[in-house]
């Protein structure tokens, strides 16, 4: 009986305090401000609500990692590139996102998008022999986006239990995540689920479908972010001279690269100078031929199919110098890149491989993430492929 009190005492004085910030934040998530999908949030990513009210008629998908934390407060980032183009294009990633995350997201606002494009951004790293780690596919998950996905009836059954079996496997790490998962599964499949539980799950869903919106809110006004009353898309820019603006960005990289891996030297010394002690030859016998990451993207395409979404695989390159110093096997490493272009192939859809710049000074600024000529010629990809007829 006290632990019952002490619930309800404490979902009083929750609501009580959501109420109160969700006068400060505003309930509006449907900002009708083109610019909001080039915003860099990890709240905004797991937030249904957030990514599926921001999602109009000229929207495009860009889903990616880690890469897009670097270089956000150059030009020649995805966010400043698409913003100066007049581009509405919706930014999903963060790191530990990787193809089954967005699996999951695509499956939940697939119904939204007129604009059926989307590109997905890979690192080379993702296929490990592990593939995702389940610790960091548990922080990144969103229930939010998990629900709408299984509650996706232009999915076939078979493709959405697929992917709620990969997810439940994945989230073994984590009890109680996967307890509401699986609740959240049974509910929405119409299974057996005690009135305990259902009342749990939908008070759980309310919080944290509150929780979401009060954070997303807060963070969008801290960084600026306007709402407007109705969606008017942005005026059209003109597309940019790509070769001139790559040799802008090698030229702002002057004075900054001053080490034997070709590497921004702050990451250098901050990343990888600690670490390279240990990490001589400790890639021997590593490669990318096996990983669950395939059938992980597998996933994401079958998605990509039923939905009529057309996809671009862009492949990232690996910093070929740093490899080297790691004893990766040359020939292990490019098996990634038959290992994508395998699995496209299965599905018809387009890759934009940039692995055969490894070695090209600039491209990346650390080991693995895009550099200013780097995302220059990625945004240039993704620009024609957005508006191929």
């Amino acid at each position: 009986m006290k632990k019952v009190a002490a619930f309800i005492t404490a979902l009083i004085l929750f609501v009580g305090t959501a109420l109160s910030v969700h006068t400060i934040a505003g309930e509006k998530l449907d900002t009708n401000n083109p610019f909001f999908g080039t915003w860099i949030s990890t709240k905004k990513d797991l937030s249904y609500k957030a990514v599926s009210s921001n999602i109009e008629k000229d929207t495009v998908m860009m889903m990616g990692s880690s890469e897009f934390q670097y270089g956000n407060k150059t030009p020649y980032h995805p966010t400043n590139i698409f913003r100066k183009l007049g581009m509405n294009v919706m930014c999903i990633g963060a790191a530990q996102n990787q193809s089954l995350s967005h699996a999951v997201t695509l499956g939940a606002v697939a119904p939204k998008l007129e604009n059926k494009k989307v590109v997905l951004i890979l690192s080379p790293t993702w296929f490990s022999k592990t593939g995702a780690e389940s610790s960091g596919f548990s922080a990144r998950f969103s229930e939010s986006m998990y629900e709408q996905m299984l509650a996706n009836d232009e999915l076939s059954q078979e493709t959405r239990n697929a992917i709620a079996d990969r997810v439940d496997q994945m989230l073994q790490i984590s009890p109680d995540t996967q307890a509401s998962a699986r609740t959240a599964r049974s509910m929405i499949a119409g299974g057996k689920v005690s009135l305990k539980d259902r009342i749990a799950y939908r008070v759980e869903k309310w919080i944290n479908t509150e929780k979401e919106d009060i954070n997303v809110g807060l963070l969008w006004k801290a960084s600026g972010g306007k709402n407007y009353h109705e969606y008017t898309p942005a005026k059209a820019g003109e597309e940019p001279d790509w070769d001139k603006l790559a040799k802008e960005a090698d030229e702002s990289m002057a004075g900054k690269v001053n080490n034997q891996f070709h590497m921004l030297d702050k990451l250098y010394k901050s990343k990888i100078k600690p670490e390279m002690k240990n990490r001589k030859n400790a890639d021997v016998n590593r490669t990318f031929a096996d990983s669950p990451e395939y059938d992980d993207l597998r996933l994401f395409l079958d998605v990509c199919k039923e939905e009529g979404i057309e996809a671009m695989l862009v492949l990232l390159p690996i910093n070929g110098w740093w490899y080297d110093y790691t004893g990766f096997p040359k020939d292990q490493r490019e098996t990634v890149v038959q290992g994508v272009e395998k699995v496209a192939s299965e599905y018809g859809a387009k890759v934009c491989s940039f692995f055969d710049e490894c070695y090209t000074p600039g491209f990346l600024e650390d080991h693995v993430h895009p550099a200013g000529k780097g995302w220059v010629r990625i945004n240039e990809e993704a620009y024609k492929f957005y508006k191929e007829v």
